[in-house]
């Protein structure tokens, strides 16, 4: 008996290690600033970026997409953000932020209010359509510091996708540099703090 529990281990963790088991290497994307140009140098108010707020089932590493026409998604266990996508599309804000707005420290929350601005961003949808585009509707809240609402701004934009991960990253960079300049529009319009 133990003979033949020792030859069944043997093969089966050999089995990985045949071409018919070995496991396909993932590839790990992220996001990257497409803004290239300052929007205001006199805006210098302090700004604390909230993580940005996503569907359950997007808020995590795997990258989650499907088929126009499709009612089911696709979960790619070998395409993956390097981070859960909240934490990579929070960076992306702040690092398009302070170029949008060079003169004005911008940075993620780290649990203190002291920061004359806070800005909340809740994704309400973020749909990858292979060979059509990519959909993102988004809600933004800009406070002062004691709480009081400056803005309270609905996002929607749409950018075409072909049919390679590489393009969705370029397409994801895209549509974050586009929510970028709405939050830092309307930072610059309600500027009284």
């Amino acid at each position: 008996m133990k003979e033949s529990c020792f030859i069944f281990l043997c093969f089966f963790f050999m089995s990985g290690c045949m071409p018919g088991g070995v496991s396909k290497n993932s590839k790990f994307y992220n996001p990257t600033s497409e803004v290239d140009y300052v929007l205001s140098t006199t805006y210098t108010n302090s700004v604390d970026i909230l993580r940005v707020q996503l569907p359950k089932f997007m808020d995590k590493p795997q990258i989650v997409s499907r088929n126009k026409g499709d009612v089911h998604v696709s979960i790619s266990e070998y395409n993956r953000w390097v981070e859960p996508l909240s934490v990579l599309c929070t960076r992306t804000l702040v690092e398009n932020l302070n170029t949008l707005l060079p003169n004005a420290p911008v940075e993620i929350f780290v649990g203190n209010y002291s920061s004359d601005c806070r800005v909340f961003v809740d994704v309400v949808k973020l749909d990858v359509l292979w060979n059509d585009k990519v959909i993102l509707d988004a809600w933004y809240t800009i406070k002062a510091r004691k709480d009081q609402v400056l803005a309270r701004c609905k996002f929607s934009d749409s950018v075409p996708l072909g049919n390679s991960y590489e393009d969705l990253v370029r397409v994801y960079s895209k549509l974050l540099g586009n929510l970028s300049k709405s939050i830092a529009n309307s930072l610059v319009k309600h500027n009284k703090v």
